[in-house]
């Protein structure tokens, strides 16, 4: 099989060092098994480098925030490796970081099972917990994590965090005063514990920290932005000026700071200072411009100025970030109201009443919701779930832009990662290939196409395994993109040509042919194609002329004798394709496909002695031809050799899964054996591959009725008898 291996331009590519170097080692291993001939072991090599490569991709991926990509790797990694608790662990950090507590709890569990000594699987156990509310299940984990890994300051603050949600501040606090020793007292610390405490709604506890780590650093980055925060969630609008003086300084300290000037404009919008506000959250938009909630309150600045028709625009940017309830059910309600309210005065009536009906709907859908959280706007205990100023939570939890050299680093990891599991698949792809398994082949040469569509030469391995599957549309679509890409490849036209004629699609098939034919006059096996597509299409006289020309640079050898017999067999000539097939066996004895040729002309004359003889020759020429061996053991089960012949159905199903005859030619014969069982089994499977064929639902029918399924077996026998009218009501059937 003509595959082009690209192994050795990746391993030229990989950098000699650590992570890379070990795989370019892994890779240099798994090919010198397979040089020595050991493919299972080669196999078994890149199998363990996917298991790898995709959970390190994965972790990239998280270490990104692509957590949707994460989970997809993680999940890769954890198919080719079962037991592997470092992917467990980090697919669980993946669907914590989704929303998704209960998929990241199983997770996590299986990995403290595989592990019970894995700090980091109790860590993420306990976060889950934490997250569905289980408190007292979350500190145990939490506790046990920090006693394997008593270092790990992420693991003690979650503890701490569990312990103040139990009411157990004391425990918290001495969880705090560790960190500040081992750690010392720095801003950065003490505003982590400010905010531990505000989540957990003891405000006052909160203030106090914030206002040690001003103590340390005034003008430490956010600190008094969470401090005015603080005063505000404590105290409402009561203390709405010291709130501002803090967001004030904030921005002082912090021109670019985004939460500074978003709060600062949001209390000047409620103290109706506009202006103030305007300036603030103009600011704000050009910080973060994907963000509703800035444009949302700069819309109200303006209509507070009077300023309708830019109070529209901030409105309608709003909205088109911010469409449905999930994000902020007030402000989504409000946003539609202010706008409808404002284009009114600019005398756009039926513009505003729309909007007004929006906001009026949209309000009767919010209205549970609101009910269901307004105990949470009141109870400072329960900020996690909602602020006493709704509007501020989403805001805050808009994440900052990330270091750009560290988020160019990570995108090279996953550019690297995604090659390294690219490579592994296409290695494996050729070594089913080499053990002649083109359908799995096709698998893992699909899977690296998805992962790396630029690697060379995937399109045409991946074409070829189709083509060699006999999945000839599969192979049409792989063929045109390997063309996309080298244009003038003679050998994925060739292939091209061929899987279009095997589709019928003669009008793209014959130009292609003839280039090939015309590049390659000695290639006898491209003229019959080449003239039947012709044929096809109605032009008789080139047809004719593709044969002269065949006979004129042909002469007189075998694959012209064949060619000359796949034209009579076509013709319903099946005495003059025998005589040109031995023609071609009398020339050169072990020349391929002139028995099994034969073998389908004896099938046609109804001597299916004779075709298994045939059959017997083609595989002792060519033991890997799947049709050989599939018709040889369909004239057995024909002429009542049934053991051998179900024998040979199994092997052909072993060496291609989805070859659907064979399922129907086993499941006929295991019903006639009285296997009912494994009949169903058989026909089911031909049944999911070949849908549309009437003879397989027909047996399958009376396989079920046989079982005692009377309902399922009419159902079966009528969708036969739909089928078959539905085939005899198609044109040129």
């Amino acid at each position: 099989m003509d595959l082009r291996v690209v192994l050795p331009v990746l391993l030229l590519l990989l950098p000699f060092q650590s992570p890379q170097e070990q795989f370019r080692q892994r890779f240099e291993k798994a090919e010198s098994e397979r040089v020595a001939g050991r493919i299972d072991k080669a196999e078994s090599e890149y199998v363990s480098i996917l298991a790898d490569g995709y959970q390190k991709l994965g972790r990239t991926y998280s270490a990104q925030g692509n957590h949707r990509e994460a989970v997809t790797a993680l999940e890769a990694a954890l198919t080719y490796r079962t037991n592997f608790p470092a992917a467990l662990v980090d697919l669980s950090i993946a669907l914590f970081n989704s929303g998704q507590f209960r998929q990241a709890l199983e997770r996590a569990n299986t990995a403290v099972t595989l592990n019970p000594d894995n700090p980091a699987a109790y860590h993420m156990r306990g976060k889950c917990y934490f997250m569905l509310n289980e408190f007292e299940k979350s500190a145990i984990d939490l506790q046990k994590s920090l006693q394997l890994a008593p270092r790990d300051y992420d693991v003690a603050y979650t503890l701490a965090l569990a312990h103040l949600k139990r009411g157990q501040r004391a425990a918290a606090q001495e969880i705090f005063d560790r960190m500040i020793v081992e750690l010392g007292n720095r801003p950065q610390l003490r505003i982590l514990i400010g905010r531990a405490y505000r989540q957990t709604g003891l405000l006052e506890q909160a203030i106090d920290e914030f206002k040690k780590a001003i103590a340390l650093d005034p003008k430490f980055p956010r600190v008094h932005y969470y401090l005015g925060l603080s005063y505000l969630l404590k105290d409402g609008a009561s203390r709405i000026n010291e709130a501002e003086a803090e967001f004030k300084l904030e921005v002082a300290a912090h021109p670019d700071e985004f939460f500074g000037n978003y709060y600062l404009g949001l209390v000047s919008t409620i103290e109706r200072k506009w202006d103030t506000a305007v300036e603030s959250l103009s600011k704000a938009v050009r910080l973060q411009p994907n963000n509703p909630d800035p444009y949302f309150y700069l819309g109200q600045a303006y209509q507070g100025l009077l300023k309708h028709n830019e109070a529209i625009e901030m409105f309608r940017k709003s909205i088109a970030l911010n469409p449905d309830l999930k994000h902020n059910d007030y402000q989504v309600t409000n946003v539609h109201y202010r706008l409808g309210q404002s284009l009114l005065k600019v005398g756009k009536n039926e513009e505003g009443q729309k909007e007004l009906q929006i906001a009026a709907d949209l309000k009767v859908q919010a209205f549970k919701r609101d009910e269901a959280k307004g105990e949470a706007f009141l109870n400072a205990a329960n900020l996690n779930e909602q602020t006493a100023f709704p509007e501020l939570g989403s805001a805050e939890a808009t994440a900052a832009p990330q270091d750009l050299q560290r988020q160019e680093v990570l995108k090279s990891e996953a550019l690297f990662f995604t090659k390294v599991v690219a490579a592994a698949h296409e290695n494996i792809g050729l070594l089913n290939a080499e053990r002649q398994k083109f359908r799995l082949a096709s698998e893992s040469f699909s899977a690296a196409a998805k992962l790396d569509p630029q690697m060379r030469d995937i399109y045409y391995n991946l074409g070829l395994a189709y083509y060699k599957s006999e999945m000839y549309k599969d192979a049409v679509s792989a063929f045109e993109n390997e063309l996309k890409v080298r244009p003038d490849d003679i050998r994925a036209k060739q292939l091209l040509g061929l899987s279009y004629f095997s589709t019928e699609n003669y009008a793209k098939a014959a130009p292609l042919l003839a280039e090939i034919v015309a590049a390659k006059p000695n290639e006898a096996n491209l003229y019959y194609p080449l003239a039947l597509s012709l044929s096809k299409q109605g032009r008789t006289e080139e047809a004719q002329q593709v044969v002269q020309q065949m006979l004129a640079n042909g002469g007189d050898n075998p694959q012209v004798h064949i060619f000359l017999a796949k034209a009579y067999y076509d013709q319903d000539a099946p005495a003059k394709a025998l005589d040109e097939l031995k023609a071609a066996l009398a020339l050169d004895s072990k020349v391929q496909l002139a028995h099994f040729y034969s073998g389908l002309v004896y099938i046609k004359l109804g001597n299916f002695a004779e075709a298994a003889k045939e059959f017997e020759s083609e595989l002792a020429l060519n033991p890997a031809n799947i049709q050989a061996r599939y018709h040889l053991g369909y004239v057995l089960l024909a002429n009542q050799e049934t053991k051998r012949g179900m024998q040979l159905m199994r092997e052909v199903i072993q060496a291609d899964p989805n070859f659907s005859n064979a399922y129907f030619e086993l499941g006929k014969a295991q019903l006639q054996q009285g296997e009912v069982s494994g009949a169903i089994m058989s026909l089911e499977k031909a049944a999911r591959l070949a849908p549309e064929q009437a003879h397989v639902h027909f047996q399958l029918g009376r396989a079920y009725v046989a079982a005692g399924r009377q309902a399922e077996g009419r159902a079966q026998l009528d969708l036969s008898k739909q089928l078959k009218e539905k085939a005899r009501n198609q044109p040129n059937n």
